[in-house]
């Protein structure tokens, strides 16, 4: 059976999209709930951002985007896309940083508007970020022949496998 590199992509896209998706809901949550309530869902977030958002990133570097800057002849063509996935993992990095910070109160109002413009950043940042990633992939999946596109499947998959 051949594995599909748009398939195998698009798998692990709609798995962080699941995450992705309950990011403004957790972003309400930092107004007003309970201390008890939003760290679990601060947690959460801050989980699958640093298990499963930044290995998928990791793959996408090492197996997709050299491809494609192979492909179209290294003309910094996947330039923009590293530079957001730098501003990803900063903004996962402050993110992780100001959920380790809280304490058993509600935060100051400081810390609040902080963390939801940090998460509210990364939600809108990986819904377009996706997007585009999908598009490349079709890219590479429409110009190499089907043996390297297995080839790069199965090391995108494998790189990823944590996912599941």
């Amino acid at each position: 059976m051949t594995t599909s590199l748009p398939r195998v992509a698009h798998e692990h896209h709609e798995r962080l999209m699941k995450h992705i998706e309950e990011m403004p809901t957790v972003g309400r949550m930092i107004l007003s709930a309970p201390i008890e309530e939003l760290r679990p869902a601060l947690l959460e977030v801050e989980g699958w951002l640093t298990g499963l958002l930044l290995p998928h990133m990791e793959a996408a570097e090492r197996s997709i985007y050299p491809e494609l800057e192979r492909m179209l002849q290294n003309r910094h063509s996947m330039t923009p896309m590293r530079r957001e996935h730098a501003e990803i993992r900063r903004l996962v990095g402050e993110f992780s940083k100001l959920v380790g910070g809280l304490g058993d109160h509600r935060p100051p109002i400081g810390t609040v508007v902080l963390l939801r413009r940090v998460l509210y950043s990364l939600y809108a940042l990986l819904e377009i970020h996706l997007v585009e990633e999908e598009e490349y992939v079709r890219i590479i999946d429409h110009q190499i022949d089907e043996r390297a596109a297995e080839m790069l499947a199965a090391a995108f998959s494998h790189a990823t496998i944590l996912e599941g």
